[in-house]
C-alpha cells in the first residue's frame, strides 16, 4: 500500500529516535532510506504535475467548446433528427473507395429506407436523405437511426463508419467533459472531427 511522505518521514524519525544504541542504524541503510524517501516526493511530485497537466487541457478543452456554439460539426454517431420538412444529412466515412448500403431505421428499431450508393469514395461522404421511405412516403419528425455497410469492387467489406452533421446549440458538461448540443442530442467534444463556421450541405 502506498505511504505519505509526511508518514515516512515520521516513521524514519521514529525508528531513528528508538534504534538501539548498541547497534545503530549503518549509514547504507539510512542513506537507502533516504533515497526511498526521494523517490517517493519525486513520485508524488510528478502524480501532481500530471494531474495539474490533466486539469489544465480539460479546462481548455471545455473552454473551446463554448466557442463551437452556433458553428456546424461533423462526428461520430449513427443518429439523426428529422424534421418536419427538408433534408437530413446522412454522413459516412470510408477506408477506401466503395459501393454503400444505408439503411435508416425509426424509432422502434424498423427498416424504413434502403439504398445503395456505389460512388463513395474514401475519406468523408455524405448523403441527403428526403426523409422518405422505400414507398416514398415522406415519414414523420423525430429521431432516426442509420447504419453503412461498404464493399469494394470484389465484394469484400470495406471500413465504414457513420458521421452525424450538424448545428452546434450549446453546451454541457458531465463530469467535467464537455458535451455538444446537436439537434437535441449530447455528442461528446471528442468524437468529433470536422467544423464549419456554415452548413456544408446547403453548399455542396
Amino acid at each position: 500500500t502506498g505511504v505519505s511522505r509526511d508518514a515516512f518521514l515520521q516513521l524514519l524519525i521514529t525508528q531513528m529516535r528508538y534504534q538501539d544504541p548498541l547497534s545503530p542504524m549503518d549509514n547504507e541503510a539510512f542513506l537507502a532510506q533516504l533515497a526511498q524517501f526521494s523517490s517517493l516526493e519525486q513520485m508524488q511530485q510528478l502524480n501532481e504535475n500530471f494531474t495539474n497537466s490533466m486539469a489544465l487541457a480539460q479546462s481548455e478543452a471545455n473552454s473551446s467548446a463554448t466557442g463551437l456554439i452556433g458553428r456546424y460539426v461533423r462526428a461520430s454517431g449513427d443518429t439523426v433528427t428529422l424534421g418536419a420538412q427538408g433534408d437530413v444529412s446522412l454522413g459516412y466515412f470510408l477506408g477506401a473507395d466503395a459501393s454503400v448500403d444505408v439503411t435508416i431505421y425509426d424509432g422502434q428499431g424498423a427498416a424504413v429506407r434502403h439504398v445503395t450508393l456505389p460512388e463513395g469514395v474514401s475519406g468523408s461522404n455524405e448523403w441527403m436523405w428526403d426523409g422518405r421511405n422505400d414507398a416514398g412516403e415522406r415519414l414523420g419528425a423525430g429521431a432516426y437511426t442509420f447504419t453503412i455497410d461498404a464493399y469494394d469492387a470484389n465484394g469484400e467489406s470495406v471500413n465504414a463508419a457513420s458521421t452525424v452533421l450538424g448545428r452546434v446549440e450549446g453546451v454541457t458538461f458531465q463530469s467535467g467533459t464537455a458535451e455538444l448540443l446537436v439537434g437535441g442530442k449530447e455528442i461528446p467534444l471528442s468524437s468529433v472531427f470536422e467544423v464549419f463556421m456554415e452548413d456544408p450541405s446547403a453548399n455542396p
